[in-house]
């Protein structure tokens, strides 16, 4: 079982800091810089969060956008190196993200940089994204990590995500129930437009499956993480980290300090 996941189980309630990337080598907006500079940057960003005291970590591809539907070999080669340093150099669990929803991609990542968990954007049914009609993934995940005997590495899969539409869904708790019972996700991640429509997902998910692993994917900060976390099991944070308030800023050290300062004040890892 994967790290977090146990911390899930042992009832603590992670804060999963973002290492958001520059464009890697491959990718849409790549410009010819240096493996060493991306590494530079992801390492810094990585040593604000264990400053501040973040347990868990995650690396994606942000600088990537726009993206295409599977991830180039220089992308994966460079997404694995850049892992592999963060996880060393934070002794952290580390999750992984790339935004093409290319999971072979990710699970090859995941086993060559020794990452402890998986986000899978869309996992089943379809979401109509700003890049086109996107599919569940669950297949290719559950294949990716028999065939590559990864079976400790976790799968969080986003259901119903805020950067796209359910195209003809049966519904939220039924999205679920097909990714637990069918797709064999270890966990979930909800998200909402807004705090009260994420409250609404998370209260749906918890209704459906009680002891279920729940992160919220996006839009927590200082003042809502506790509301959250009366349903949700973790979350994910980037933006409120920033001074610029998305998730394309900077870290910046006093905010990140200021968030597990009170996830910490309320009991929150």
């Amino acid at each position: 079982m994967s790290a977090v996941l146990d911390l899930i189980a042992a009832g603590v309630k992670p804060m999963i800091g973002m290492v958001q990337l520059k464009p890697l080598a491959g990718s849409s907006r790549y410009g010819g810089e240096s493996l060493e500079s991306v590494l530079e940057h992801a390492l810094l960003q990585t040593a604000i969060l264990v400053d501040a005291g973040f347990p868990v970590v995650m690396v994606q591809n942000l600088g990537d956008l726009p993206v295409s539907s599977a991830a180039t070999a220089n992308q994966v080669a460079w997404m694995a190196r850049v892992t592999d340093e963060v996880r060393r150099a934070s002794s952290l669990p580390v999750g992984i993200n790339l935004l093409e929803n290319d999971v072979d991609a990710m699970f090859a990542v995941a086993t060559a940089a020794g990452a402890d968990f998986v986000r899978i954007k869309v996992y089943v049914g379809a979401m109509v994204t700003p890049g086109g009609i996107e599919t569940g993934r669950a297949f290719e995940a559950i294949r990716a990590r028999t065939t590559l005997g990864a079976g400790g590495i976790g799968i969080f899969a986003d259901i119903h995500d805020r950067t796209g539409v359910p195209l003809a869904s049966a519904g939220l708790a039924d999205d679920i129930h097909t990714a637990v019972a069918i797709g064999g996700t270890d966990g979930i991640v909800l998200t909402g437009r807004s705090q009260a429509e994420t409250l609404e997902m998370l209260a749906i998910g918890r209704q459906s499956f009680p002891t279920l692993p729940i992160l919220v994917g996006g839009g927590a900060n200082a003042t809502n993480v506790a509301e959250f976390t009366t349903l949700a099991d973790g979350v994910i944070v980037s933006s409120a980290l920033k001074a610029a308030n998305t998730p394309f800023g900077e870290l910046d050290v006093a905010l990140a300090r200021d968030f597990m300062r009170v996830a910490g004040g309320t009991g929150l890892a």
